[in-house]
């Protein structure tokens, strides 16, 4: 979502490339300490505009292609993802349309931008599935919340 520049933002996304880490830790393909190195990798603070996190994630791809485990986690991945989306919608289409509304103006009101990326598995957790849309919400609020906090401290 967007509004006029200047103005608070936020997207959300589930990256293929980053949920092929989770997966490998969670198949102890990788340890924690390697999964954090990848995601450090992957969150390139750097990419800030949107051609640019469009190169790094084409980047990310192409690392990812060539793991030797890429086509054991693809059939894994997309199931994951329609399971995702599936659970989305699903959640849009039971919430009340005043809940969306208080969603966003409360994270309208924190004025901050954030990027939220879902993953299969919470750091430090072997696997996790799902969470309920309010759970989501509430998540993507304390994460705004935050940051809103550490702009204010700053």
């Amino acid at each position: 979502m967007h509004t006029r520049p200047g103005s608070f933002s936020w997207s959300e996304d589930l990256d293929e490339s980053l949920n092929f880490w989770f997966w490998l830790r969670r198949t102890e393909g990788i340890d924690d300490a390697r999964l954090l190195e990848r995601l450090n990798q992957w969150a390139d603070p750097g990419s800030v505009s949107a051609q640019k996190r469009q190169e790094a994630s084409f980047e990310h791809q192409l690392k990812v292609r060539d793991h030797e485990r890429w086509r054991e986690y693809l059939p894994i991945w997309q199931a994951w993802k329609r399971a995702q989306v599936e659970q989305q919608v699903e959640d849009t289409h039971a919430q009340k349309p005043g809940d969306a509304r208080t969603h966003y103006k409360s994270i309208a009101a924190l004025d901050v931008r954030l990027r939220v990326q879902w993953v299969m598995a919470p750091f430090g957790e072997r696997w996790v599935e799902g969470a309920t849309a309010q759970a989501r919400r509430q998540a993507i609020l304390e994460a705004a919340r935050a940051l809103a906090s550490l702009s204010a401290a700053g």
